[in-house]
């Protein structure tokens, strides 16, 4: 399946577009702790409303195994099938660990990036590169799989401290 990359402030079109036209069951929403109280209210689209919103840890530290465990038997318990969507909302952990759950979670199922950083945007939200940490590793277990949609969207880079802002800078050059 083809990647595809939105560059938009639109971002609540944009997933409804998407929604309308695949017809997904049902629609998860995963961020972190941080992206929960100062992103996520800022998107009002009536699909991530009604969105079942899966919360973990924030920092690389939640990028491992129990995060993982956690948010499979969410979707699980939450009712998730092959046909649902899982949005992920937040930095390069949030997608790295949101894309390696939909991939595995009943052998695969469609999932939407939405980076919240500048480094998420330029790097770890595109490109089809999943994973966690293991074993005191980076980025140790993982497996490739493209998000259906990456939506790059600049309005919510002002929630970020400045040095994590820097840090996008520094690694697009």
């Amino acid at each position: 399946m083809k990647q595809e990359v939105v560059f938009t402030n639109q971002v609540e079109e944009a997933l409804e577009c998407l929604c309308s036209t695949e017809g997904y069951d049902r629609c998860f929403v995963l961020c972190d702790s941080n992206t929960y109280s100062s992103v996520l209210p800022r998107i009002a689209s009536s699909r991530i409303a009604q969105a079942e919103v899966i919360t973990i840890s924030a920092g690389d530290e939640a990028k491992g195994v129990d995060s993982l465990l956690h948010v499979w038997s969410e979707l699980s318990e939450r009712g998730a099938t092959r046909h649902s969507l899982l949005v992920n909302v937040g930095g390069g952990m949030v997608t790295d660990l949101g894309g390696m759950a939909a991939a595995t979670f009943k052998r695969g199922i469609a999932f939407v990036n939405i980076p919240t950083t500048l480094l998420g945007a330029v790097d770890a939200a595109v490109g089809g590169k999943t994973g966690i940490n293991f074993a005191g590793l980076k980025n140790e277990v993982g497996v490739f799989a493209h998000a259906r949609m990456v939506i790059v969207s600049t309005r919510f880079f002002d929630t970020l401290p400045r040095e994590e802002f820097l840090s996008g800078y520094a690694e697009m050059l």
